[in-house]
């Protein structure tokens, strides 16, 4: 009964998320947050670079909630790397930061 009630979870979030297969979600995903970054306020890409290198993610009715690992390289030689965390809407068009 538990392997049933495992296998039908399973195919209602892989119905929920259209077509896509996990491993091209988690790549959409990185590349809409990579977007957000570079489109920020008063961004300067020539000071400071991106890399989205994980995203974990739980599909919710709405939206993704999603926590990235970015690694950040400002120019002049320092790097780190941090988490984010952020929802994303279903069709990839807005992205709400949380920090």
């Amino acid at each position: 009964m538990k392997k049933i009630s495992m296998l039908f979870v399973a195919v209602i979030l892989f119905a929920c998320n259209g077509n896509l297969s996990p491993e091209e979600l988690q790549a959409k995903l990185k590349s809409t947050m990579t977007d957000y970054l570079y489109k920020g306020v008063n961004y300067d890409s020539s000071k400071v670079k991106y890399r989205v290198q994980e995203v974990t993610y739980y599909i919710d009715k709405d939206y993704y909630d999603c926590e990235f690992q970015v690694f950040m390289s400002v120019n002049g030689g320092k790097d780190t790397v941090g988490g984010m965390r952020a929802n994303i809407s279903k069709d990839f068009s807005k992205v709400l930061r949380s920090y």
